[in-house]
């Protein structure tokens, strides 16, 4: 199969350009081979009200493309601006390489490579906020199959991400 591939649990509800549609009682997979039909699992959809950090409101705006909400060409100038954004705050640490692939995707017009990608770094970002909140220095801890490491860098991207959320 070529094109973007997703594996669907039983009884999964998904989106399909806007429409509602729901798996199967089996696994199953359903292949989109081409960028302009838009795919969004209800299990990675963001409520409105969650959307509160700065990855999640570039992972929300994403959101809303691929759930046909809003047209790509109202929403990528907003996409674009927050990973330029999200990549000048994690530059020189593990965070810039998923950064710089979901920009790729982006430019591509991917967003469903995009929303996986930011995904990815949600935990990440919950982890730096919660432990700024604390004034507990920052440490990553690595997660299996991850390509985010330990770093020195941390807590100078605990600064920066404090600078840009005040911004």
């Amino acid at each position: 199969m070529s094109g973007l591939v997703i594996s669907l649990k039983p009884n999964e509800k998904f989106l399909v350009n806007g429409a509602l549609l729901v798996n199967g009682d089996k696994r199953s997979q359903i292949c989109i081979p081409n960028d302009d039909t838009h795919v969004l699992r209800m299990s990675d959809a963001l409520h409105p009200n969650d959307v509160n950090t700065p990855v999640k409101r570039v992972y929300y705006a994403v959101q809303m493309i691929l759930s046909s909400d809003c047209k790509a060409e109202e929403m990528d100038k907003d996409v674009k601006a927050g990973l330029d954004a999200l990549k000048a705050v994690f530059e020189g640490t593990p965070m810039q390489i998923p950064l710089e692939k979901a920009m790729l995707a982006f430019l591509k017009g991917r967003y469903y490579s995009v929303l996986y990608t930011l995904k990815s770094l949600l935990t990440i970002e919950e982890e730096l906020l919660n432990r700024h909140r604390k004034n507990d220095p920052v440490t990553l801890t690595p997660k299996a199959n991850s390509p985010q490491t330990n770093s020195p860098q941390t807590n100078s991207m605990t600064r920066e991400l404090e600078t840009a959320r005040s911004a």
